[in-house]
C-alpha cells in the first residue's frame, strides 16, 4: 500500500541489484539516507555507458518516460522529482532526458515506522542510436542503525540542483508559422531551453528566440486541432545560465 503521511525517521541500509546482467549499458541504484524529521530522502541513481541515454518525464518525440512501482512493507508514500533535463537527437527524433547518469530525488514517507522494506521495480528507456525499454530493480531497507554519508551528501546536492520557481514567462499564445501551430513564449529574460508539458498528446519543440532573446516560438506537432489548446496550462521547465526552473502558465 502506498499512501502520503508524516514520517517518524530513522536511517536508511541499501542493497540494490538490477534484473540484467553487468553487460546492459545501465546501472541503478538507490543512495541516500537523510532524514529531515518528517522524510527520508534518498535518490535514485541511473549509471550510463559513454554514449547512451536516458528519457526525463516527457521523452519527446520518442522514448519511455521512466515508470516506477514502489513495494513497501508498511504505509508509504513515496515522490520522486526530476532535475533539468537536456534535449537530444537521434535516429528516432528529438528527445529529452540525461546522459552518463542522473540521480533522481525520492522522498520516503511513512508514519510513524522505524522500519521499512521498500523495493523499486524501474521500468525505462535507454538510447544510443535507438530506445530500448530496460527493467531494473533496486531495494532499501530503513532502520536505526545504517547510515550513507556519501550517498547522502549526492542526494543533498541532487535536491538543491531542482528546478526553482521561476518567472521569466510572461505570456503565451498559440500562433501559426509556415501553415503549422506553435507556442509563442513572451520572455523577461534571455533562456537557454524551455521544455513544455501538456495534457493530450501535443509535443512541443525546440525554441528559436528573437535577436534579444525576448521571445520564443517552439513548433507544436502530434495536434489534430490547435483549438483543443486554447486556454490549456502548460507546465513549464526551462534552463538559464545552467540552472533549472519551473513555471506554470496558460495559453492566452
Amino acid at each position: 500500500m502506498i499512501r502520503r503521511t508524516a514520517i517518524a525517521c530513522a536511517s536508511l541500509l541499501l542493497a540494490f541489484s538490477t534484473s540484467f546482467a553487468e553487460k546492459q549499458p545501465f546501472r541503478v541504484a538507490l543512495v541516500g539516507d537523510d532524514c529531515d524529521g518528517k522524510a527520508w530522502h534518498a535518490g535514485v541513481l541511473i549509471e550510463l555507458d559513454p554514449g547512451w541515454k536516458t528519457y526525463w518525464r516527457m521523452p519527446g518525440e520518442a522514448g519511455l518516460a521512466p515508470e516506477f512501482t514502489w513495494t513497501a512493507s508498511v504505509p508509504a508514500d513515496v515522490t520522486v522529482q526530476f532535475p533539468a533535463p537536456a534535449r537530444h537527437a537521434d535516429a528516432s527524433g528529438e528527445t529529452i532526458g540525461y546522459d552518463r547518469q542522473v540521480l533522481l530525488p525520492v522522498t520516503v514517507s511513512a508514519g510513524t515506522a522505524t522500519e521499512l522494506d521498500l523495493k523499486l521495480d524501474l521500468f525505462f528507456g535507454v538510447c544510443k542510436d535507438i530506445c530500448i525499454p530496460a527493467r531494473a530493480s533496486a531495494s532499501l531497507r530503513l532502520g536505526p542503525m545504517a547510515r550513507d554519508p556519501l550517498g547522502t551528501a549526492r542526494v543533498t546536492a541532487a535536491r538543491q540542483a531542482l528546478p526553482a520557481p521561476g518567472a521569466a514567462v510572461t505570456a503565451a499564445s498559440l500562433v501559426v508559422e509556415d501553415g503549422k501551430p506553435a507556442l509563442k513564449l513572451a520572455l523577461a529574460a534571455p533562456l537557454d531551453d524551455i521544455f513544455v508539458e501538456a495534457k493530450g498528446s501535443a509535443y512541443f519543440h525546440a525554441p528559436r528566440f528573437s535577436a534579444d532573446g525576448h521571445t520564443a516560438w517552439l513548433p507544436v506537432s502530434n495536434l489534430a486541432d490547435p483549438a483543443t489548446l486554447a486556454g490549456a496550462e502548460l507546465r513549464l521547465t526551462y534552463v538559464a545560465g545552467g540552472k533549472g526552473y519551473e513555471q506554470t502558465v496558460r495559453i492566452g
